[in-house]
């Protein structure tokens, strides 16, 4: 199905197995490797074939362990670093992803990372990292943070998922101004379309994978 904001950039992120919907065929975010982090151990994954989107923003999921947290996640800089590298040679639509859910204890090595990677990778690649909705209230995590596009994601928000959603719906400038431009969404928490259609740009998750025909345009 189309969605009901079709004047609005949408994109679909497709992990491992997903379909391509019909209405992100221009262009999808597609995960290229997934790296996880745990104990003194870095295990990484890469994407066997891609979907066929006009253009591709490939991701680079960065998985840190809250059962066994790393033990030294500096040493695993250079391994992040090289991958977002690959990404950008890979890149159709003049984007890359880092997708990493950074620990607070782990912020100042985020911030670190999203600067290194901005200042090495080609000019004419830009840097889209996700950010946990939290941090939209936390303007040390995302003030100068160095990235060319910030895409929170308003779903799986956890223990202050309702008082998250209130304000993104009803109080949206509470939010930090990297979180008001651009977003990411679940057709299974929707918001309504008049919430969504205040992002220019919209990224979309869905939990099934794309299989079910999700609409994203419309409360459940």
């Amino acid at each position: 199905m189309l969605p009901a904001t079709a004047c609005a950039q949408q994109v679909a992120w497709l992990w491992d197995g997903a379909a391509l919907p019909a209405w992100s065929q221009q262009e999808a975010a597609v995960l290229q490797r997934h790296i996880l982090l745990s104990g003194d151990n870095a295990l990484t994954r890469p994407r066997s074939g891609w979907p066929p989107a006009s253009r591709i923003t490939p991701v680079v999921h960065v998985e840190v362990s809250t059962v066994n947290p790393p033990i030294d996640i500096e040493r695993r800089r250079s391994m992040i670093v090289r991958a977002m590298h690959e990404a950008a040679d890979a890149s159709t639509s003049g984007w890359v992803q880092l997708d990493m859910e950074a620990k607070p204890s782990q912020r100042v090595f985020y911030r670190s990372l999203v600067r290194q990677l901005r200042s090495e990778l080609p000019p004419h690649i830009k840097l889209s990292v996700t950010a946990l909705a939290w941090w939209c209230r936390s303007p040390a995590w995302l003030d100068d943070l160095g990235a060319d596009e910030v895409v929170p994601m308003f779903f799986r928000m956890g223990k202050d998922g309702a008082r998250l959603r209130d304000l993104v719906e009803h109080s949206p400038a509470a939010l930090h101004a990297s979180c008001r431009d651009v977003a990411g969404f679940s057709p299974q928490e929707a918001f309504a379309p008049q919430v969504t259609a205040r992002y220019r740009k919209t990224y979309w998750f869905d939990r099934y994978a794309w299989k079910r025909g999700a609409n994203i345009g419309s409360t459940p």
